[in-house]
């Protein structure tokens, strides 16, 4: 299923995985922009009837909300082990995510000025979490807990209910042990809709966060400015660079962790320096996807975006990277250190041959969700500042504005704006 090729910037198969974009078919936005419009217009008569025509769920029957006795429910169904695991990862995040608080800060100068820069939390947020086929639990945690150190007061959940208007208990864990509790039985883009412009029954936020498929994704696009957003998710992807120590097991099961996501966009690729070790690298997929009944799972992506390029050097793969601007990038090296000032345009590098990928999907406290389809070349992951918003403060006395009149002046009116000018001049 895996490509094996020597590299060259115009080889097909690098040419390829370069135009990988994850574009939305135009019926989509056809039916989404309907969606947004009706929901706009007829509030909670639209939202419920989408949520029975698309996802099959009466939410006047099942109720809006979870109750009180779902979030009893899941404590008890889930393992001691699960509230554990979710223990130790969510201290982990909220350790990493505390350092990246914006601090603010105050300038005075000798006339007098005084400057701040201060920051304050959204006041409310949702967060979209798909919870039918695959019940997204870390990336809940990823979503929540920013928001949270953050400080936003308001912060609510969207998943799609099972037509009983069940939702997974594991995701109502998470909710439950981070305490948000404000979770709607809503999903796609009637559900965005319903909290982006607000309904009789469902509250308007002031950002969007969170995955979904191409109609919730279509809706994020078109409701940013009613909204903030926090990016347009793609397809996952992992470019690993390598050289002749490293594991080819660890190569091949790390390539197949990104290939399983199983759409077939997914990008799953290596760089390593010798054929033979592609060629044991390829085995070791074969052998692996087949011992663990992943080759169904896996054989879209691979047949699509799975290669191993044969390079002549590591800068050659570095260089080779850095166009490619993946979510996930790899480095599996004697020397690893070396490489990573060179590496400039990853959504995060995992260093060395323990650091696999999805320590990060899951656990160790950095934030999973990436910049995607090469969107790392000038976007970043989640962090804190996507619930905060920062702003100035202008303290200018008397002394200090007519001091300084002059300049004002003169650059209001080379730009053609005469009222500005004048609001200064009337105070010289």
């Amino acid at each position: 299923m895996v490509t094996i090729s020597k590299f060259s910037y115009d080889n097909p198969r690098y040419l390829n995985l370069l135009s990988r974009r994850s574009s939305i078919p135009e019926e989509v936005e056809i039916t989404v922009k309907e969606v947004l419009k009706n929901v706009k217009e007829k509030g909670d008569e639209a939202l419920y009837a989408y949520m029975k025509k698309f996802d099959k769920v009466d939410i006047p029957e099942i109720g809006l909300f979870v109750s009180d006795e779902e979030f009893a429910a899941a404590r008890e169904k889930v393992s001691p082990e699960f509230k554990e695991s979710v223990q130790k990862a969510c201290d982990n995040l909220f350790k990493f995510h505390k350092r990246q608080l914006p601090k603010g800060f105050t300038e005075e100068y000798e006339n007098g000025a005084v400057l701040e820069r201060k920051y304050t939390p959204l006041d409310s947020v949702a967060v979209t979490v798909p919870g039918d086929k695959a019940p997204l639990i870390s990336t809940l945690c990823m979503n929540l807990v920013p928001a949270i150190v953050a400080g936003v007061p308001n912060i609510y959940i969207l998943t799609k209910p099972q037509p009983d208007g069940s939702i997974d208990e594991h995701l109502l864990y998470v909710a439950d042990y981070l305490n948000v509790r404000n979770y709607y039985k809503l999903s796609g883009s009637q559900g965005l809709a319903a909290v982006a412009y607000g309904t009789k029954t469902v509250k308007k936020v002031d950002a969007i966060t969170g995955p979904g498929n191409n109609y919730t994704q279509m809706a994020k696009k078109l409701l940013f400015g009613e909204v903030k957003i926090d990016s347009i998710a793609g397809p996952s992807e992992i470019a690993i660079i390598a050289d002749e120590t490293a594991n080819p097991t660890f190569i091949a099961a790390d390539m197949m962790s990104q290939a399983e996501h199983g759409t077939g966009f997914e990008a799953s690729t290596t760089f390593c320096l010798s054929e033979a070790q592609a060629l044991e690298i390829k085995k070791e997929i074969n052998r692996l996807c087949a011992e663990n009944n992943l080759v169904d799972a896996t054989k879209r992506t691979f047949t699509n975006y799975g290669d191993i390029f044969v390079v002549d050097s590591i800068q050659e793969a570095v260089d080779a990277v850095n166009q490619i601007a993946p979510e996930h990038t790899e480095v599996l090296l004697q020397d690893c250190e070396s490489v990573l000032p060179r590496l400039t345009t990853s959504g995060a590098v995992f260093v060395g041959e323990y650091s696999t990928e999805p320590v990060g999907d899951y656990f160790c406290g950095t934030n999973h969700i990436l910049p995607t389809c090469g969107t790392a070349r000038f976007s970043s992951g989640m962090s804190v500042q996507e619930f905060v918003r920062g702003y100035s403060v202008i303290r200018y006395p008397e002394n200090a504005l007519k001091e300084n009149a002059d300049y004002i002046v003169r650059l209001a009116e080379a730009e053609g704006l005469r009222a500005h000018a004048l609001a200064v001049k009337v105070r010289k």
